[in-house]
């Protein structure tokens, strides 16, 4: 289901005179104000307000079921209609100026299918692709709460491009000047490696952030990590992105989670440094964002890499004339 079902299944109950216009009342209210209660939508009569209400009930197709806050993030648990559940956080960003921003990370899938060994969502397996419609209802929720919503991240549960269809419907509702209104730029959209998708991504949205989940850069150790390796060798995966930042001329992102013995030692940050240096001319386009590994409380096989490790690796990194950051730990 997209927005616009949600529209039509709206559009069903208004009035055939002056149908047109409460449509565009409705639309206004939900996607730029954030009214998601429809006795609040005071432009329209408020008979029509009390049958919207009674025949359909809530606007947002995602019920919140728990959630949380403290220091700089705000998680919440979201259910869908159909008792599937995914999690949205909302982040304030606090840099060294007195600037902050809020970034919303969302969920595309309910679970994943990829099992990537040390990511909790795919222990839990896949459970369902989330429609255009929860995707941006996740937005939704926010906004009408009134957060600020200065960029959004597909970096939540599940893989974005696995559920190409849903994603990029709701890229182009949130980037719809009549909708959320949000600049390209101002999205992320993380990946494992869907080498088909990346190259379709290029070609309908070129503005849009990319980010390579990498975490290795030998192909027989991400295999073991990341079994989508088999399928989308880091070769294939590389020539997708040079293709893309040929054509862009922008920065795409390489996250690495740091391992304790696994991936951190300076024989991956020396081989790291040599495959983007391979990219060429290009090869500064190629930005690490180096992760700390936050084990969950049942987390048995893998461990948070040392502080005096990391600072190694990223220190290798910036010798060698890597464009390389630290991302900032929300726990």
């Amino acid at each position: 289901m997209s927005v616009l079902s949600k529209l039509e299944k709206i559009e069903k109950f208004l009035p055939e005179k002056g149908r047109s216009l409460y449509l565009k009342q409705i639309q206004y209210a939900i996607y730029k104000r954030g009214t998601v209660d429809f006795m609040q939508m005071t432009t329209i009569p408020l008979v029509l307000r009390q049958k919207l209400k009674q025949e359909i009930g809530e606007v947002l197709s995602l019920k919140n079921i728990w959630e949380v806050s403290g220091g700089q993030a705000h998680k919440v648990l979201f259910e869908t209609e159909s008792k599937d559940r995914i999690e949205a956080v909302r982040m304030l960003f606090k840099p060294e100026s007195d600037d902050s921003y809020e970034s919303l990370c969302i969920s595309s899938q309910s679970g994943c299918a990829l099992g990537c060994k040390f990511c909790a969502t795919g222990a839990i397996g896949f459970k369902k692709n989330l429609t255009s419609e929860e995707i941006t209802d996740e937005v939704l929720y926010f906004k009408s709460k009134k957060f600020a919503v200065d960029s959004i991240s597909f970096m939540g549960m599940g893989e974005p491009l696995s559920n190409a269809e849903n994603v990029f419907e709701a890229l182009k509702i949130l980037t719809d000047k009549d909708f959320f209104n949000l600049g390209d730029r101002h999205i992320n959209v993380s990946t494992v490696g869907i080498v088909p998708q990346i190259r379709r991504l290029t070609k309908e949205f070129p503005q849009v952030n990319l980010a390579f989940s990498l975490h290795s850069p030998f192909p027989e150790q991400r295999a073991q990590l990341m079994p989508v390796t088999n399928s989308y060798p880091i070769d294939k995966v590389f020539e997708a992105l040079d293709e893309r930042i040929k054509l862009t001329k922008r920065r795409i992102f390489l996250a690495y989670l740091l391992l304790a013995g696994v991936n951190d030692s300076l024989e991956q940050a020396k081989a790291l440094a040599d495959l983007i240096k391979k990219r060429g001319p290009h090869s500064y386009l190629y930005h690490v964002n180096l992760i700390r590994f936050n084990p969950g409380p049942e987390e048995k096989v893998f461990k948070k890499a040392e502080r005096e490790t990391v600072d190694g690796f990223k220190k290798y990194l910036e010798e060698n004339k890597i464009s390389v950051s630290l991302r900032q730990s929300f726990g």
